[in-house]
């Protein structure tokens, strides 16, 4: 598929079959994810892939009276993939201590060198080509987060250092997908005008 063809399809899909999908193609689409941009070249972003039916579910139940309240599909649920998106902060303060990062930041105070924490921002990097893979693939995606990170860190195992960002849901859309929009039951909102967004030289 043309690369703006992707992006344009791209889209967070709120209703999913229970077909399952093919590991080669999760497999492709995390590849794909794990070549995100990385500050210092870090590579502090890992994932946590689960397909377990039990396991699933355990993630999912937190939400599941909302959307019993909302009398929508539980799309966290349905979804046959869910790929725990993680970040390790300690990993990229390491990297910007070594010698060769050095040269550069010696002089910035750590609390200044952080203020905007590039870890969330390769975070968001990896999972936006995640999306934009699963469109390539054929399959629907979509993101949560709001997580408990202590209970998902004990539920899968993942290390005290690693802060679980968000899931990217993997799965095959809907019939019905279309019907679902914001989860908040929002209404479709216009996506804001090119003028509206990109300044010119100065805001």
């Amino acid at each position: 598929m043309e690369f703006l063809d992707v992006v344009r399809r791209r889209k967070m899909v709120r209703s999913f079959t229970d077909e399952p999908v093919d590991p080669d193609v999760v497999r492709r689409v995390l590849d794909v994810a794990r070549r995100g941009p990385s500050a210092g070249y870090s590579q502090g972003v890992e994932f946590v892939v689960v397909t377990d039916p039990a396991t699933r579910a355990a993630i999912a139940e937190p939400g599941r009276e909302m959307f019993e309240q909302l009398q929508r599909p539980d799309f966290v649920a349905q979804a046959q993939v869910h790929v725990v998106i993680c970040v390790s902060p300690e990993i990229y303060k390491g990297r910007y201590r070594e010698a060769d990062k050095q040269q550069v930041v010696s002089e910035i105070d750590e609390d200044a060198l952080w203020v905007v924490p590039f870890w969330y921002t390769d975070a968001g990097a990896a999972m936006t080509l995640l999306l934009l893979a699963a469109v390539d693939e054929g399959i629907g995606a979509a993101f949560v987060g709001g997580l408990e990170a202590d209970d998902v860190r004990t539920l899968l195992g993942i290390p005290a250092e690693y802060i679980p960002v968000g899931i990217a849901l993997l799965g095959h859309e809907a019939p019905d997908a279309k019907t679902w929009g914001d989860v908040a039951a929002a209404g479709r909102r216009p996506r804001r005008r090119y003028d509206e967004v990109v300044h010119q030289e100065r805001w």
